[in-house]
């Protein structure tokens, strides 16, 4: 797809990462314009057109057939992102799909095979953590060879508090899926084997939903990685990853904050949340994505597949809350 500016819609606008993808397309992303918005809460959807100068559309199907838009952002929520991406792709529309690509694995696998239909690339998923700076200096550090293999990865993923009805489940689908994605690209190599434990419960755990939770994960050559996932950490939001490797190791940063001293106290702030953590990532995926469609880099972003493989492991790890065992990822 070659055009001077693409003419962008985004399904689930008046969530907060719908907004979020909503304003960086009509302000920080180069060769694109926010062109129209859906959301059920239509008065979400009002307030955002009327911010960016977009139209509003009266459902997903009007948006996504429309002669008007170019190619479709999918920020709605995680259940329908597999049908709205399946009919994006039969429309002949690239689209961008936040991650999860989808909450089964059947489902995932209908993306994946009506992209293999259409003969075309036209999905990426909004893996973001792959544009962050600080991974992406990780990245190159490991490709390098300098501290020979890796051997282990240990990851954080704190959020400081989740909704009253989020679920075990969805600690994996939802949080957990940017480290299983993350490790797979870091090291470059798929992840075979799973298994999570379940320490004492915190009191602010809601409902049924087991908080936090230790993810394991083994790689192909033999990796070990851990990941902590709490989606109620109180004091903050927090990521980390620290990789092991033969001669040494490699860290995440923490976000670069002032270290303030007052009466009797010394700290730093700590992000409440994502929106400021990866700020950056967010927009740099939707700029890749952009540039990709426009020819301006032949290098595609994280597709169908990565998706895919992303739900896999999410699957086994599902399966393995339940059993309590290690777990084999489908092959």
């Amino acid at each position: 797809m070659s055009k001077k500016e693409l003419a962008i819609g985004v399904l689930g606008a008046g969530g907060n990462i719908g907004h979020t993808h909503s304003q960086n397309i009509a302000t920080y992303v180069d060769g694109a314009r926010l062109a129209a918005v859906y959301d059920l809460n239509t008065e979400r959807a009002e307030e955002v057109a009327k911010t960016y100068g977009a139209k509003v559309m009266a459902s997903a199907e009007e948006l996504i057939a429309s002669p008007e838009i170019d190619a479709v952002v999918i920020a709605s929520w995680d259940g329908t992102h597999a049908d709205l991406a399946v009919k994006c792709i039969q429309a002949g529309k690239p689209v961008f799909c936040e991650k999860p690509l989808a909450t089964t694995l059947e489902d995932a696998k209908k993306v994946v095979e009506a992209e293999k239909a259409s003969g075309k690339r036209l999905l990426q998923i909004g893996f973001m953590r792959r544009f962050d700076p600080d991974y992406i200096k990780m990245k190159k550090i490991l490709d390098s060879g300098e501290l020979g293999a890796p051997l282990m990865a240990h990851c954080i993923s704190r959020t400081r508090s989740h909704p009253k009805n989020h679920t075990t489940e969805q600690h994996i689908t939802n949080i957990a899926i940017h480290e299983i994605d993350i490790c797979r690209w870091l090291l470059g190599e798929n992840l075979n084997e799973v298994a999570v434990r379940f320490p004492r419960a915190t009191c602010f755990a809601e409902g049924t939903c087991q908080d936090p939770q230790l993810v394991l994960m083994q790689s192909d050559s033999g990796v070990l990685i851990d990941v902590e996932v709490s989606g109620n950490s109180y004091y903050g939001y927090e990521i980390l990853c620290e990789l092991v490797c033969e001669k040494g190791t490699i860290r995440l940063p923490v976000a670069a904050e002032p270290i303030v001293r007052s009466y009797l106290q010394c700290g730093q702030a700590i992000p409440e949340d994502w929106t400021n953590r990866f700020v950056v990532a967010y927009q740099e995926e939707l700029q890749h994505w952009v540039d990709y469609l426009q020819g301006k880099t032949d290098v595609p972003g994280p597709g169908a597949e990565d998706g895919y493989e992303a739900c896999k492991i999410s699957d086994a790890l599902i399966k393995a809350q339940t059993t309590g065992q290690w777990e084999k990822v489908e092959a």
